[in-house]
């Protein structure tokens, strides 16, 4: 009987427990409010919630006025705006320390930049910066943080990395402005990695003739060396200094129409003498053949006053460069006063086998040209501090029987630094060789236009005489048919002598029926 009313016992509290679980309540914690220093109470644990909190913290963050847009949820959500704005910073900080927030972050960039692309093309044109500028922010970002990251791994490669980044921003920024300059103690003269810009040649030449108030010549000094002679005792002469060229003499009479080069070594107080000479050989007697060897002298002529011995440099890259500059003499107001200097641009005459800049200035010019001597005309430059070698360089050209010989030389006197045997003699022909195929361009244009002129006055003057002769013709024939026209009208009319028109009628029988 006991164990029966047990059982009836168990069996109603089990039917019972569920109306007192319905009646269960639930009470908020005070202490979880913001006002008393709570953070707002627990949060949904649904993920799609925490994410369309996210949404909302967007939303308020990217809005124009983000406060009153905050306060504007919260009355519509019932809360106050230090709640709402308490859930969200939880519910991101949350999202943050589970590991979640990256992945809803980017979810959520992507929902936002897929509406905005279906937004039409007006909102599209009028986003178009601000996505630019998110894209490249983020890229940016992204970069930093994985420099961030690697540097933090492996420090060693991350600092080569970055030394190697800086040293190609920095030569993309100076390449096209002043060829890389290498600076000094890493070299001994103006040395340049790739071939200068003459914008920036011009602005170092009269940089340097204005920051050091004139040029310094970098010739040692002049001294005098004995030098014997056929016949007649050694006697001094100068030769160091400027102008020492113009006593200094290469026999050009085995010239040919290639080109020659020459060099010695430690001969009559020089430590380095290259000299190179080609023969523009003259054409025969006739008419044609002598007016084209006028234009040549011409051309040589000209190429000597316009200082243009490096237009045609032979090679496929032009490695050698000669720029002759006017800048105005110090402490001088007029226009006229000016002295003049060049700069010599040359591959392999810099250090570590780069460009080379050697400054020079004017040392002498010397012009014969008189109907019963031949032509001669000389240049002449000495090199100034600042460059890679010391001495003069000496343009020439000597009209002879067999033609024009034009020669090109260096000189470096004792004491001097002087440049590679090898690299001088390139210099010399190289400027040889474009002096003479200058001339024979020139030649060429000159003779052209020439013929183009006669050809084009040929033609304007047959033009002409034929117009005047259909002219003579037409009006020939003109006369000839109102002579016959005439002819013809007095022998069939014979009132042809005495009939003038009067207009009215006339009496019968004294003149024409009707009057015109």
């Amino acid at each position: 009987m006991i164990g029966r009313r047990t059982l009836i016992f168990y069996a109603l509290l089990v039917l019972l427990c569920p109306a007192f679980a319905l009646e269960a309540t639930w009470t908020p914690n005070e202490a979880d409010s913001v006002d008393q220093g709570g953070d707002g109470g627990p949060l949904p644990v649904s993920l799609a919630q925490r994410k369309q909190l996210l949404e909302l913290e967007s939303a308020i963050v990217q809005s124009q006025d983000p406060q009153a847009t905050l306060s504007h949820v919260a009355q519509q959500n019932g809360m106050s705006p230090q709640d709402l704005a308490g859930m969200l910073n939880r519910n991101r900080k949350e999202l943050e320390e589970t590991g979640q927030l990256e992945q809803m972050q980017t979810e959520l960039d992507a929902a936002i930049m897929q509406g905005q692309g279906a937004g039409g093309g007006r909102s599209m044109s009028a986003t178009l910066p601000r996505r630019i500028i998110g894209l490249v922010s983020s890229i940016l970002v992204a970069i930093m943080k994985t420099a961030a990251v690697q540097i933090s791994k492996k420090p060693k490669q991350s600092t080569i990395l970055a030394c190697l980044l800086f040293a190609t921003v920095l030569v993309s920024y100076n390449a096209p402005r002043n060829g890389i300059v290498v600076f000094p103690p890493f070299s001994s003269g103006h040395t340049t990695i790739v071939q200068p810009p003459n914008d920036y040649l011009q602005n170092y030449f009269v940089s340097k003739w204005t920051s050091a108030n004139g040029w310094e010549n970098s010739l040692p000094a002049q001294s005098k060396v004995a030098a014997k002679k056929k016949g007649s005792k050694s006697k001094k002469q100068p030769l160091f200094g400027v102008g020492m060229t113009s006593s200094l003499e290469i026999d050009t009479a085995n010239a040919e129409e290639d080109v020659t080069v020459e060099s010695t070594r430690n001969e009559d107080g020089y430590s380095l003498v290259a000299s190179a000479y080609k023969l523009i050989p003259t054409s025969d007697s006739d008419d044609e053949d002598d007016l084209e060897q006028e234009y040549m002298e011409e051309s040589v002529k000209s190429i000597f006053l316009e200082r243009k011995f490096s237009e045609f440099i032979p090679g496929s890259s032009q490695s050698l460069k000669f720029r002759s500059f006017l800048v105005a003499a110090e402490g001088s107001d007029e226009e006229d006063d000016v002295v003049e200097g060049a700069l010599m641009v040359m591959k392999m005459l810099g250090d570590f086998g780069r460009y080379g800049i050697e400054p020079m200035c004017f040392s002498y010019e010397l012009e014969e040209e008189e109907e019963d001597d031949p032509m001669t005309h000389c240049v002449a430059y000495h090199t100034l501090k600042g460059g890679h070698f010391d001495g003069e360089v000496k343009f020439a050209l000597e009209q002879t029987e067999e033609g024009i010989v034009v020669s090109v030389t260096l000189a470096i006197p004792q004491g001097g630094r002087a440049p590679p045997e090898r690299l001088a003699k390139a210099m010399v022909s190289s400027m040889t060789e474009s002096i003479v195929e200058s001339s024979r361009i020139r030649t060429k244009q000159t003779l052209s236009r020439r013929s183009q002129s006669q050809l084009y006055r040929a033609r304007a003057s047959g033009s002409a005489t034929l117009k005047r002769h259909l002219r003579y013709e037409q009006e020939k024939s003109q006369e000839e048919m109102a002579k016959d026209r005439k002819r013809k009208w007095k022998r069939n009319n014979p009132d042809a002598g005495r009939y003038r028109p009067t207009g009215c009628r006339g009496p019968s029988g004294s003149g024409p029926v009707h009057g015109f």
